[in-house]
């Protein structure tokens, strides 16, 4: 039997450039490349959310591993910059041991 937990990583960062900047860096695949290195420019994704120029969603799978789920967000900062937050999430399966008279009913005589 299995059941599921989920694991998020977040990460944020201050960058300099205005929302519509970064949006550009995480959409457009040569910059995303140039941005994120070409591993992870050319990745599997498929886009799952998209509130341009504030958040992105896509699936995102490593390489022998589970598809998770990687969310940027871009929040305007009063510099003209943008805090960007990634957030990956994905679900893990569990094993959960049986039970140790192994789930099975049994009846006593008295």
């Amino acid at each position: 039997m299995t059941e599921e937990t989920s694991e998020q990583l977040s990460f944020a960062v201050d960058l300099d450039a205005p929302p519509e900047k970064v949006w550009r860096a995480l959409t457009i695949p040569a910059f995303r490349e140039r941005w994120l290195g070409h591993d992870a420019a050319n990745r599997p994704a498929q886009v799952i959310a998209s509130e341009p120029p504030h958040r992105l969603s896509w699936s995102w799978r490593e390489a022998g591993e589970d598809e998770g789920i990687v969310t940027f967000t871009l929040t305007p900062t009063e510099s003209g910059g943008t805090t960007l937050e990634l957030v990956h999430a994905r679900t893990l399966p569990i094993a959960v041991p049986p039970a140790a008279n192994g789930n099975i009913v049994m009846m006593l005589a008295a």
